[in-house]
């Protein structure tokens, strides 16, 4: 199913927390804001772990999911929104009484994976002014697509969020999608803010982008970067795609980023470098075990034992059975 070089520098003693940097001098007053400087604010809203229905597995749970909001004094980017319509709205409310007065001028989205789009006209027609836009790389754009396919999208998104949780009225790759210059991927805000769409590559799917604002030396790092949750490996099955990931965690590195927001991760997390190291170290981690693993059942208990604090037991389950040939 296609849901489907070295970081030795990158030490987990170097991480800082964020708000010690000398040169942020603004103190944020909102608790989900996580930097203000110099008239710019990144604030961040959890979205927790939630059951999910496969098939005929009902006990495993949906990773939680970060969504980033980037303002001004006047305007905003978003990035990624949820999958469902509920998750939507929940969204719509807070980025209201985040941003009070300030105009979202639209959503970026990271990757190709429903659940980082497909409630963003949801939360475009309760928080956007009717020129807000939805803002994608344009290999992104091609994986979106993929997501609406019939069979893919009843087998998949359908089995995991029914009776009607995902709206399935607007494709919104045909309606509401503008793509990004590929000479100049970037989205400005009205202060003039760059906030640039770097695309990667391989993360745990391909075509994958993370968003850098180099003013913050911060980076949102989508799928490529992962905190204290679960990750997926189904579509890094071979090892040429696993180092295509760490070769992805390497440009990640080099763009020198002092913040790093993964997508997945929980919310008494810290916001540090470290994570593009204990992305890596994951994905070690599990192509050790996988080597050694008889079962799939192996194989999820050995990442259990490893990484008993993390979250996504549906994206562990489904990741230990696809190497076996194993279904829910």
């Amino acid at each position: 199913m296609r849901f489907l070089t070295a970081l030795a520098t990158l030490a987990f003693a170097t991480a800082k927390p964020i708000m010690a940097n000398p040169t942020w001098t603004d103190t944020p007053s909102n608790p989900s804001t996580i930097l203000s400087h110099k008239g710019l604010t990144v604030s961040v809203y959890h979205l927790p772990p939630h059951p999910v229905s496969y098939q005929s597995t009902t006990n495993l749970t949906f990773s939680p999911t970060a969504f980033t909001l980037i303002h001004d004094a006047t305007s905003a980017i978003l990035i990624d929104s949820p999958a469902t319509l509920a998750q939507g709205h929940e969204l719509a409310a807070w980025i209201k009484s985040t941003i009070p007065g300030k105009k979202l001028r639209g959503v970026m989205v990271t990757h190709g994976h429903g659940d980082h789009f497909f409630a963003s006209p949801q939360v475009l027609s309760e928080v956007g002014d009717g020129s807000s836009k939805i803002y994608v790389d344009g290999k992104v754009l091609e994986h979106m697509r993929q997501q609406y396919e019939p069979e893919f999208y009843g087998s998949f998104w359908g089995s995991l969020f029914p009776g009607g949780q995902i709206d399935t009225s607007t494709n919104i790759t045909d309606e509401v999608v503008s793509l990004l210059d590929d000479a100049d991927p970037k989205v400005l805000l009205d202060s003039g803010t760059e906030i640039k769409v770097v695309n990667v590559g391989q993360g745990d799917t391909h075509n994958s982008t993370v968003i850098h604002v180099p003013s913050l030396d911060l980076v949102v790092g989508g799928d490529v970067v992962y905190g204290s949750c679960h990750q997926l490996l189904v579509e890094d099955a071979t090892p040429e795609l696993r180092q295509a990931w760490r070769d992805s965690l390497e440009e990640v590195h080099k763009l020198k980023p002092t913040v790093v927001v993964p997508s997945h991760m929980l919310p008494d997390e810290d916001y540090g470098v470290e994570h593009v190291a204990e992305t890596r170290r994951y994905i070690d981690t599990w192509e050790k075990a996988r080597a050694k693993s008889e079962s799939w059942e192996e194989l999820e208990g050995g990442m259990k034992e490893a990484f008993p604090g993390r979250s996504g037991s549906f994206i562990l389950r489904w990741s230990s059975q696809a190497p076996f040939g194993a279904d829910f």
